[in-house]
């Protein structure tokens, strides 16, 4: 029974993943076909990340009244939804990619907030890695589909990619309405029915608990600059490859992928590390192994190669941090107040998206297209991470010490 919701999680985050990548990969034919400026899928983007923000952050007022499992439901239907109406855009009615996207980012927002709690409450460290790596299956999924239905003369077909995509997505819709009933199941044989009663809805009060609780902001901060630097490095690769390294712009996109291979890679084996170490520690380790990779960037002199060894390092360093990070959050805020502590920190996660790398981007080019200027702000975000997280432990274990075991028991996690 719970690896049959196992199964079906995975393939939910599989799900996440392929719209995530459908507006970066699509919209270069649907620019040239629809006759649109690229630059249009920036400002789309941001209505997708602003949603997004919107809706991990209400999530947890949301889920005072309705349970996980449907809101995961509703969430991936709303991503299905929205691609399909993705599809029948035209030239005439292009301002509809906005609202289209702005559902799209309510969906996902979603579905990160409430998985992501139901897996740190109820499964172990292994699978929240793994989960995260099919995450970018889905995601490198997409662009496959999508190119392999796009005609590379005229640029048409698309609309059919996207559809075939949001088919795929309603497909996994009836997948889980059909397994809903497994998820109450599961969590009642993993703790018993008094401790699901607790723990199931979002309770009024929790955001007061919470927002009362200084750990909480060191850890929004901590989040903020770990999604930053994500999103920041993988964005502006390519250019830093470009006008820091001066190769051309097709070998400059090949070596900016080699970040999100370290990612995937890097969660793959994270799950196998994730036995014999702690979050605290898996968070550790991916700092050490981000800040040698981005030393490895700074380096002026030498081959590319180094550079791009750099970038592999700070993917396969970024890759266990951010499942740690979820893992963590019962511990740091007990099981009660997780779910609220998870759609607060998600929100916050993604507004490091929506701010710094699109920052970092505009003061490159105001200075002269100074992309060599990438791995100091990487320096600078994993600094402010390590910083975050070592005060929230020294806070911890404060905590801890004066703790009951049975009062420790709110606060333990499936390790």
């Amino acid at each position: 029974m719970a690896l049959a919701l196992l199964l079906v999680i995975y393939v939910t985050f599989i799900s996440l993943g392929l719209p995530d990548s459908v507006l970066g990969s699509s919209f270069p034919a649907i620019s040239a076909n629809l006759g649109l400026s690229s630059d249009l899928a920036g400002y789309i983007g941001m209505a997708v990340t602003v949603a997004t923000i919107l809706s991990a952050f209400f999530s947890s007022f949301i889920l005072q009244k309705v349970k996980p499992k449907y809101y995961v439901a509703v969430s991936v239907f709303l991503t299905a939804a929205a691609l399909l109406l993705f599809s029948f855009v035209t030239r005439s009615t292009y301002w509809a990619f906005f609202p289209i996207g702005f559902l799209m980012g309510l969906g996902a927002g979603g579905i990160d907030a409430a998985l992501n709690n139901f897996v740190a409450l109820h499964y172990r460290a292994i699978h929240m890695n793994w989960l995260h790596c099919s995450w970018g299956i889905g995601a490198s999924t997409g662009p496959l589909i999508i190119g392999s239905f796009v005609n590379p003369i005229t640029d048409q077909g698309w609309e059919n990619g996207v559809r075939v995509l949001s088919y795929i997505q309603f497909g996994i819709v009836l997948l889980i309405f059909l397994t809903l009933p497994l998820w109450e199941k599961v969590a009642e044989k993993k703790q018993g029915k008094k401790e699901l009663a607790d723990e199931a809805p979002v309770r009024k009060g929790d955001h007061h608990l919470l927002l009362h609780n200084p750990v909480f902001y060191f850890a929004a901060v901590g989040f903020f600059a770990y999604c930053a630097l994500e999103t920041t490095s993988g964005f502006w690769a390519a250019s830093f490859f470009s006008h820091a390294k001066g190769l051309d712009s097709s070998l400059s996109a090949s070596l900016a992928s080699l970040f999100y291979i370290g990612i995937a890679v890097g969660r793959f084996f994270s799950g196998f590390i994730s036995l014999k170490l702690s979050p605290k520690w898996m968070i550790r380790l991916g700092e050490a192994i981000l800040a040698a990779g981005a030393v490895l960037i700074l380096i002026p002199v030498g081959p590319y190669e180094v550079a791009a060894t750099g970038f592999v390092m700070v993917g396969l360093g970024c890759a266990p941090i951010y499942p740690s990070i979820i893992l963590s959050t019962p511990y740091r805020f007990s099981k009660r107040l997780s779910q609220t502590a998870m759609s607060m920190e998600m929100a916050f996660a993604y507004l490091g998206n929506l701010i710094v790398s699109p920052l970092f981007g505009l003061v490159a080019r105001s200075m002269g297209e100074r992309y060599d200027l990438l791995p100091y702000v990487i320096i600078f975000l994993a600094a402010l991470m390590l910083f975050m997280h070592e005060f929230i432990n020294a806070r911890l274990k404060k905590r801890d010490g004066s703790l009951s075991s049975e009062e420790m028991e709110e606060y333990t996690t499936r390790t």
